[in-house]
């Protein structure tokens, strides 16, 4: 009896272990593919916004729309960078789980109201790192029209996912948001414009 019962345990524990190891190899296929992507579009992004550096644009000071720019059947609204954690990231115009396997995504907001969140997935090329930022770490978010808004780390918590009014109309200038592993809760990095 006490044979059948531990080759029982030790069948579910293989069964457990090989479900963890096929749930790694597939997170970490995700991630890699996440990160290729990535990377071709920043290079996309910089090159579209080099190209409306050329062309005269007027804008109206009071428009709150974030310029958005079409590439590969998708909007963005510019990139995000890192110093830090080595990132320079596109950034999506809206936010749904599909786009959030391709690049982090605007969750609410602008730059041009100071309220914009910008939220991904935990992938290690993605925000996987965010929770190691630290207090006046810089962020930079350079938009469509060639603007740099350029920020400084003010705090890195971790919220209940919930807690989505802790994150909308915050009064952050600007918030970086994910998941924790296991997706429990949500790393919260809160940010400001630096001083000029």
């Amino acid at each position: 009896m006490r044979k059948k019962i531990a080759i029982t345990l030790m069948s579910v524990g293989v069964i457990f272990v090989g479900f963890a190891m096929g749930l790694l190899i597939y997170n970490n296929y995700e991630s890699r593919k996440a990160q290729e992507s990535s990377e071709l579009l920043i290079e996309s992004i910089r090159l579209s916004i080099a190209e409306s550096e050329l062309t005269e644009e007027i804008t109206d000071p009071f428009d709150e729309e974030m310029v958005i720019k079409e590439i590969d059947g998708y909007g963005y609204i510019g990139y995000l960078s890192i110093p830090a954690l080595q990132l320079d990231l596109p950034v999506m115009s809206e936010w749904d789980y599909g786009r959030l396997k391709i690049s982090p995504c605007r969750y609410y907001g602008s730059t041009k109201t100071d309220n914009l969140v910008i939220a991904a997935h935990n992938y290690r090329f993605h925000f996987g790192y965010l929770g190691h930022l630290k207090i006046g770490d810089t962020v930079v978010f350079t938009d469509m029209e060639s603007e740099k808004h350029i920020y400084q780390v003010t705090s890195v918590e971790q919220l209940m996912p919930t807690d989505v009014d802790k994150v909308k109309d915050s009064g952050d200038d600007l918030i970086l948001y994910t998941c924790t592993y296991g997706g429990a809760k949500r790393i919260t990095v809160r940010c400001s414009y630096a001083d000029e």
